[in-house]
């Protein structure tokens, strides 16, 4: 029987049976005389929702592996275990200090954040009346005085401000703060089983902690089964590289958006913003989308500081921009340095990419996979360039240059 699924014949049909199998679901996908895609995403949901709260374990474990090592690390320095149940008590309190330092997180955002927050929003909703009127007066008067410079036609200047519709802005707004409220009300409806997923999300992810070494053992195992010896070691070579690369940017990354948002709030109390903690709190979560995030948190901030003045806003717009200079060219090459190691023009297409796919989350996830995919591409170029007996590549001129002039003192 073993020899017989070793032949030649049997390989041959077991392709054949995938081929097939493809091509039918390529075809039942494509074709529209049934509803076979529909049933196939509804699968894959429920798949996924049955499984999601050991994903979410796994992602949490794997994000607070860094903060764990820091505390074993540092407790074994300290007491030197020499046994094995010795390192397991190590492993535990580690755990215990991790989740006691993320319960602490949760407990002081709930107490001291979120009232504030609270406060930030009902002061805006409050006076967002008072607020309309200041900014048409501006604007009448704004008005006004171009006119009276005589530099722009007046009928073009009426147009011009006949399309800022200060209600249409307004009605925006507040539309989009009914969609939070009510998406939030929603979720508050269904907070029970949001509280069980994350606890079972929190079980695992302690488990996971815990035996981790386990985990790496057996998908070791499992690489070296499938895969013959040599290949068996690249892949985990490759892998180890990767986990490396998205550990500095996510550590180095929330690193750099707490201290941002920090400066942020630091920088709005001065100015005496009444929403300094709402605008920080935005501008430190969207600085986890490289290139992108900063911008798509100055606009909902703006939006709503300049209900508070056109001269607030502006400081703001000026605020911002300032700090994320520094952030760009001091603060994240010294936190992040070349974390990811690729170029601007892919982060830009993949944050790009992945925003259109999966939104906030895509941009977020988008560098590190294509960091990683780059990886992987690059180390197979280079093996098929050793293969081809490549070792230095001509290189190509794109355009025609024209060739310098040799100076005078290089004349012979």
């Amino acid at each position: 029987m073993k020899k017989y699924l070793d032949t030649r014949y049997f390989k041959i049909a077991l392709y054949s049976i995938l081929v097939t199998t493809c091509a039918i679901l390529v075809y039942r996908i494509s074709s529209s005389t049934d509803n076979f895609l529909p049933k196939i995403v509804a699968f894959i949901d429920n798949v996924i929702s049955i499984f999601s709260s050991v994903f979410v374990g796994f992602i949490i474990a794997y994000l607070m592996n860094p903060s764990m090592n820091f505390f074993e690390r540092h407790l074994c320095n300290f007491l030197n275990p020499t046994t094995s149940s010795m390192y397991k008590t190590i492993r535990r309190i580690s755990i215990g200090v991790v989740y006691f330092i993320l319960f602490g997180t949760i407990y002081l955002f709930i107490i001291f954040l979120i009232p504030q927050l609270v406060d930030n929003i009902m002061y805006f909703v409050e006076n967002v009346q008072a607020n309309v009127n200041q900014i048409t007066r501006f604007l009448a008067i704004s008005e006004e005085y171009i006119s009276d410079l005589e530099v722009i036609p007046d009928d073009v200047v009426q147009e011009i401000f006949d399309l800022i519709d200060i209600n249409a802005i307004i009605d925006i707004l507040i539309n989009s703060l009914n969609t939070i409220i009510s998406t939030f009300i929603a979720s508050a409806v269904s907070i029970t089983g949001i509280i069980f997923d994350a606890i079972i999300s929190l079980i695992v992810a302690i488990y996971v902690l815990a035996q981790k070494e386990t985990f790496a053992n057996g998908s070791t195992r499992i690489v070296y089964a499938i895969f013959k010896r040599e290949r068996a070691v690249k892949i985990l070579a490759v892998a180890k590289e990767a986990h490396l690369m998205m550990i500095r940017f996510f550590v180095g990354k929330s690193l750099d958006s707490l201290i941002i948002g920090i400066i942020c709030f630091v920088g709005l109390w001065i100015m005496k913003n009444p929403y300094a903690l709402l605008i920080s709190l935005i501008i430190g979560v969207f600085n986890m989308i490289p290139y992108f995030g900063p911008f798509i948190g100055a606009v909902p901030s703006v939006l709503i500081t300049i209900f508070v003045g056109v001269w607030e806003a502006a400081m703001l717009i000026i605020f911002i921009l300032v700090l994320q200079q520094f952030d760009g060219l001091y603060l994240g090459p010294k936190i992040l340095g070349d974390s990811l190691g690729i170029t601007p023009f892919w982060i830009i297409s993949s944050v790009t990419i992945g925003g259109g796919i999966a939104g906030a989350l895509g941009m977020f996830l988008a560098c590190p996979i294509t960091a990683v995919a780059i990886l992987v591409t690059n180390r197979w170029i280079d093996k098929r360039l050793v293969a081809n007996g490549v070792s230095n590549l001509p290189k190509l001129e794109i355009d025609e240059i024209t060739p310098r002039p040799t100076p005078p003192y290089n004349k012979q």
